[in-house]
């Protein structure tokens, strides 16, 4: 398996032309494809990686205004302050694993939600 056979993003509905760029690192792929459905919906264009090392890997070579990630392995501090140390300007949202301490996102300058996340609490992270 290359490192791109794990990728894959839905082609969004709406017309809008997207201005910003979003990453969804989500090891649960219905989580993963609604995450990615609700963000081109609010106009960011969308990578998608379904395993959070390769994910992690094409991060650290691509730029993203914005990454949410969750699930095993994507959710952990550890990994939270290896996202943030790959995107240091980037907007982290994180869906943390049970293991995870408020105090370990804040080390490592990221946003949590609440689990399980439904469309409004997504939507409402972007609200102006």
């Amino acid at each position: 398996m290359t490192g791109f056979e794990s990728w894959f993003a839905p082609v969004p509905r709406s017309q809008h032309t997207a201005t910003r760029s979003a990453l969804v690192i989500m090891t649960d792929t219905r989580a993963a494809v609604a995450t990615t459905l609700i963000l081109q919906e609010m106009g960011l264009s969308v990578d998608l990686g379904v395993e959070a090392e390769p994910a992690l890997h094409w991060l650290r070579r691509a730029r993203y205004d914005v990454v949410v990630a969750g699930g095993p392995g994507a959710g952990e501090a550890r990994f939270a302050a290896r996202l943030r140390e790959a995107a240091p300007t980037a907007r982290i949202l994180l869906i943390p694993e049970r293991s995870m301490r408020g105090q370990d996102a804040l080390a490592a300058n990221v946003e949590l939600l609440d689990r399980p996340v439904d469309v409004n609490q997504l939507v409402a992270c972007f609200a102006a």
